[in-house]
């Protein structure tokens, strides 16, 4: 085996730090940092160093010979590669901290209220804000480039991956399940029926507001409620209330709703849950998330397109605020660019432009509601060519100018 120098050690760790713009380390056999690729980077304000952070996560690791995945209680994600020359353990390449993504004020704020931390949050703010991000993915592969640096050996995801499941892995204990089965055989309390949840989430994939208030009703009336809560009757309630409303929303993408939608209803429908006190609200806010997802359904279909219109459309939903073409949704639906032009206006009623054009004022009516965006970053955003083919498109479709949309709004 060749016997690494600390030189050499030091171009590996550079040369990452390059590639991916990522602090990288290197700590000797007595856990002295000899070598720092990122001299100026941030460090979590809750330790002194990112020393301190390293040497808490990684103590013990210096014999694994595979690249060691952690994450802190912050989100922030390190890996460490032993380094071993001539079968002597000269120390760790350590490479960290990330974020495998961009968090949020309310995220952040969150996880420290969860943590039950205090700290000057601009100062955590502006942490989380500078780190690098990147996907779990790629940072998986970043260990296996520097692995191979180090020992010309080959790995592969599901080797690292299968690896990392014997490390330091906490076995999560559950009772068994037995003793409450047979509890609700003598009581005859047992769980809906599938078949009943299964009808009831029909409802809503069919966009049938009315079969759906009556099939929950009748659930809410039947059957034993899941215990999601040990400690608290209304957490018990809020668990079951997100069950359903994740149910409910792939019912509802199944139904043919924009997943987009789905998914931030759904979001937004939580994040309300999480801030009621009384378990009526946790009931009504539940059922007006249901009728909701099934109005929604009811409303798309009305208009009844084939697959590859759907696909277009979805595309454009997802993808509004970049430059969209027809070959790029010929490439998406294996059609010809003519051919489906034609299948779009012929079901549609417009051209695919005109729709686009369309679907992006309804998105700057939104902006232009709820959003600090002038005109013309909206106008810029959104694609148009300036300010005034904006304003002319506005009007087409919206019927008044942008600034009479804006004084309609303040008026009322």
């Amino acid at each position: 085996m060749h016997i690494l120098k600390q030189e050499e050690i030091n171009y590996i760790c550079t040369l990452a730090f390059n590639m991916y713009k990522i602090p990288v380390y290197f700590y000797n056999h007595r856990g002295e940092l000899v070598f720092d690729a990122a001299p100026n980077s941030l460090y979590n304000p809750l330790y002194p160093s990112n020393s301190a952070i390293i040497a808490e996560l990684f103590s013990g690791t210096a014999l694994h010979n595979f690249p060691v995945l952690k994450e802190t209680k912050y989100l922030e994600k390190f890996f460490s590669i032993s380094v071993h020359s001539n079968h002597q353990f000269s120390g760790n390449i350590i490479v960290g901290p990330v974020l495998n993504f961009r968090m949020t004020d309310e995220t952040i704020n969150g996880t420290l209220r969860d943590l039950q931390i205090k700290v000057n949050k601009e100062e955590m703010i502006h942490y989380y804000t500078e780190l690098p991000v990147i996907s779990n993915f790629n940072f998986i592969n970043m260990s296996m480039v520097i692995y191979y640096m180090v020992y010309q050996q080959p790995l592969s995801l599901a080797d690292i991956l299968q690896n990392n499941d014997g490390v330091e892995k906490e076995r999560i204990e559950v009772e068994p399940p037995d003793s409450r089965i047979t509890e609700g055989r003598q009581t005859k309390m047992v769980h809906t029926d599938i078949s009943i949840e299964k009808k009831f989430l029909n409802y809503i994939k069919l966009g049938k507001k009315d079969k759906l208030l009556e099939s929950f009703h009748a659930v809410q009336k039947q059957g034993k409620k899941g215990v999601l809560s040990k400690t608290s009757y209304l957490r018990s309630q809020k668990n079951l209330a997100i069950s359903i409303i994740t149910l409910a929303t792939r019912a509802a993408v199944e139904g043919g709703l924009f997943q987009e939608i789905a998914y931030n209803l759904s979001d937004l429908y939580i994040q309300k849950l999480e801030e009621l006190t009384e378990s009526k609200a946790v009931d009504q806010l539940v059922e007006t998330a249901l009728l909701e997802y099934a109005e929604r359904v009811e409303n798309s279909k009305k208009h009844q397109y084939s697959k590859p219109i759907n696909m277009c459309q979805n595309y454009i939903f997802n993808h509004l605020y970049e430059n969209i073409t027809l070959s790029q949704l010929a490439e998406l639906t294996s059609l010809n660019p003519n051919y489906l032009s034609n299948l779009f206006k012929k079901e549609v009623g417009i051209s695919f432009l005109q729709f686009i054009q369309q679907t992006r004022i309804e998105e700057a009516k939104t902006l232009l509601s709820y959003s600090s965006y002038t005109l013309a970053e909206i106008s810029t955003l959104l694609n148009f060519h300036d300010q005034s083919h904006f304003a002319k498109i506005f009007k087409k479709f919206a019927g008044v100018t942008p600034k009479q949309f804006i004084n309609g709004n303040m008026e009322g």
